[in-house]
Parts: C-alpha cells; structure tokens; sequence
C-alpha cells in the first residue's frame, strides 16, 4: 500500500470526525493531512502560504474534496489542481452533501475521479468512508506511465494497447529530451517507456541522464534498432528491459507489467544474443570491444559528420575526438573513416 499522506480538504468538524474515524477503523495508517478551506489546500498543494518550502512534488495519494468550502469552493480547488503540472494527475474524490446535477457534472467536467454524497446517516457514513480510502489506496492504484517517442503516433499507438489493459493508468509523453529530463525530474512514474533516438544525444547518454535524476525509475526501452546491437549497451546503462518496435502488442504488455513490478525484460532473441558473454572476446564482433564513448564516436563518424562537428556535439576538444577515432581504427584493424563507415552500415549501427 502507498504510504503517502491523504488530503482531506473538509470544514465540517463532525464530517472531518467521522472522516478521521472511518480511515482509522479500516486499519489506514497513511497520514491524513486535513485542511479547513480551499485556500490553505492549494497551499498544502503548491508549497505556499503557511505550507512555505513543502516540496509541491510530494503529491498526495489522493485528495478528499469537499465543494462548499471557505475561501474557495471546492470546484475551483479541482480546476487548479488540474491546471497544474504537479497535480495534474493527482486523484481527488468530490465528497459532499451537495445533490445538485450541476455539482456533478461540473466536478466531472474539471476532473474529478469520482463524486460521491456523503450519507446522512453517521454509521452509513463510516462506512462509505472507509470503502472510498480502501478503495483509491488499496483496489485502485493508479499506475502513471511516461511515454518518450520522438513520433506523436508512436507515443499515441503506445498509449491506446496499455489502456486497453485492466487496471487504471495515467500517462504523460514526451518528445524531446528537454521535456522527458524535465517531467522525470518533476513527477514521480512507475515506469518509464523509452525509445532513447532523440535528436543528437546517443541512446546510452538519453538512458544515462533519466537514471541520474530518478535511479529507481524502471526504463523499458522500445527501439527500432536490431536487438543484438543495442541491448547490451542499452541493459548495461541501467534500463529494466529491452524489445523492439517489431515486437506484438501482447510482449509490450507483459514487459511493461514485468519491469514495473520490479523486474526484467528482454525478449527470447535478445537473451539468445546475450551467449556472447560466453564466446571470448576474439571472437566477438569487432565493435563489440568498443567503449561506449568510442562507440558512440564511431556511430557519429559512420554518419558523415568531421571531428569538429563531433567535437561540438559531444562537448569535447578536436584532439580527443582525433584520439578516440586512432583507438577505434586501432581496435577495429581498419585505417580510414571510409572502413569505419562501410562495417557500420553492414552491422546496422547507423539508421
């Protein structure tokens, strides 16, 4: 179960009461953080006013939302929790005596994960109580998917197979590697799924700086590139799992259900690529033996670009750039970029 805390946003001391007693008699520990009207919740939320220095990433589990509240009503609470981007996804249950339509329809409108009234009854009202905290903490958990694919199809595609799944789940997508760094660091996911071609940054150094800000972060990367070239580099980097784009839509269910449970993937041809851990090493291919900065030099040579230009996209001086080309000429028994270039193109390591 999630032990973050539970926001309740409640001004009625007997329903805060009666809230407090039906969470503690279904056995739920988590903390309940109670605020009295809708200015000190978006507080509590945000980081602000008396909550000054509250990290706004520390999310609750799910927010207990009142609609006639002090200072602001409950409805104009949800629209700015939905207008944020640390809320945007944070589950909120409308609880309130209101049977207005229009209560219910503009909750719905704005975001709300479910309504429900609050019984009359005390003993009818514990006990929807606690079946509403049993159910977002316990039935209900949430699973929040980030999807990073350069291609909005793609991300889309993706998007519809896992929602077709049981269970419920939230996603957030990115197309860059400015925005995936930038929601990694601002939202916690349970798991990430990754195609790492993003613009000029090599696939390892993408995995590399998603694992730098969140290192339990479980990664599964969908590639098009062929699995005995890049799994290894890619599994080595810190990824949960590898298939690739070729793969049915049943395989990238079950890997995305196996990493984010805590596990691993890699699909049968990959693991069989994987018997060159027992062949020695004059026996592997040649770019086999490359570190990964020096294979990531020659992936950049194979694609016509000058030891300036890879100088400057990798951030290094000329020189060095001039001797990771001499050690991979050395390594790979070749003399000339052209060598370098044609091996490149038969094994596939350039697109």
């Amino acid at each position: 179960m999630d032990n973050r805390a539970i926001l309740l946003v409640e001004d009625n001391p007997r329903d805060e009461a009666l809230v407090l007693r039906a969470l503690k008699k279904g056995n739920i520990v988590n903390e309940v953080v109670v605020t009295r009207d809708g200015a000190e919740a978006l507080d509590y939320l945000f980081g602000t006013g008396k909550y000054e220095g509250r990290d706004p990433n520390a999310t609750p589990q799910f927010v207990l939302l009142d609609l006639k509240l002090p200072k602001l009503d409950g409805l104009e609470v949800l629209r700015k929790i939905r207008a944020d981007r640390h809320t945007e996804l944070l589950p909120v249950v409308v609880f309130t005596t209101s049977a207005e339509e229009e209560d219910l329809i503009n909750s719905y409108n704005l975001g709300a994960n479910s309504f429900v009234r609050k019984p009359l009854d005390p003993e009818a009202f514990l006990h929807a109580t606690q079946q509403l905290g049993l159910y977002w903490l316990v039935l209900n958990q949430v699973a929040k998917i980030l999807i990073v694919d350069a291609h909005e199809v793609v991300r889309d595609g993706i998007k519809k197979i896992l929602d077709e799944q049981p269970g419920a789940a939230t996603f957030g997508e990115a197309g860059n590697i400015v925005d995936t760094l930038k929601l990694v660091h601002e939202q916690d996911w349970n798991v990430a799924i990754v195609d790492p071609r993003l613009g000029e940054t090599s696939e390892v150094e993408v995995l590399k700086a998603i694992k730098q800000i969140r290192p339990q972060l479980p990664v599964l990367v969908l590639s098009v590139h062929s699995e005995e070239q890049f799994a290894r580099r890619i599994l080595k980097a810190g990824a949960s799992g590898y298939i690739t784009k070729a793969s049915p839509r049943s395989e990238l269910v079950k890997a995305v259900n196996k990493v984010m449970s805590g596990g691993r993937y890699i699909s049968a041809n990959v693991a069989e690529e994987f018997i060159f851990d027992l062949v020695s090493d004059s026996e592997r291919p040649p770019h086999e033996t490359l570190s990964e900065r020096e294979y990531e030099v020659l992936r950049l040579i194979a694609s016509g670009k000058t030891v300036s230009e890879i100088a400057g996209q990798l951030s290094l001086s000329d020189s060095t750039i001039s001797t990771y080309r001499a050690r991979i000429l050395e390594k790979m028994g070749m003399r000339t970029n052209a060598e370098l270039t044609h091996y490149a193109i038969v094994n596939n390591l350039v697109s």
